[in-house]
């Protein structure tokens, strides 16, 4: 079995009522949902009898699937723009995560982590030279 994220869902999560941003969430599901499917393990995906770890899996992407969603409407052109009224001035909020911004993503991570192939906690392997020329450390 593989895993299932519907427009309807993401569309929920998101707020979003209106039908027009159907097709770039239907094409999110298509780009995100095999990469999910296959960040996890084979055998999680293939235990179709355990309704509660399928329903986890498919809740997961759709987190990821609606946070990459949101993540790209404030990408895009004027939504995060500076606006000057006089002396006044409106920005969007300094902190915010614009890869993440309602933490959706962090949120889908989180649940998937027990069920993934390798954890995306652990330190990375880094490509670290030294050399006593600087040349060499290029």
């Amino acid at each position: 079995m593989s895993l299932t994220v519907t427009r309807a869902k993401v569309k929920e999560k998101c707020g979003v009522d209106v039908s027009d941003y159907d097709t770039p969430i239907d094409n999110l599901i298509s780009d995100w949902t095999p990469a999910i499917e296959f960040a996890i393990k084979n055998e999680h995906i293939a235990d179709t009898g355990n309704t509660g770890l399928q329903a986890t899996l498919n809740l997961g992407a759709a987190e990821l699937v609606s946070g990459e969603f949101l993540a790209q409407q404030g990408r895009r052109s004027g939504a995060i723009d500076v606006l000057h009224f006089g002396e006044i001035e409106v920005r969007p909020a300094g902190s915010v995560d614009w890869d993440d911004p309602f933490g959706l993503k962090r949120q889908g991570w989180e649940r998937l982590r027990p069920y993934l192939k390798t954890d995306p906690k652990l330190p990375a392997r880094a490509d670290i030279r030294t050399g006593s020329k600087p040349e060499v450390l290029q």
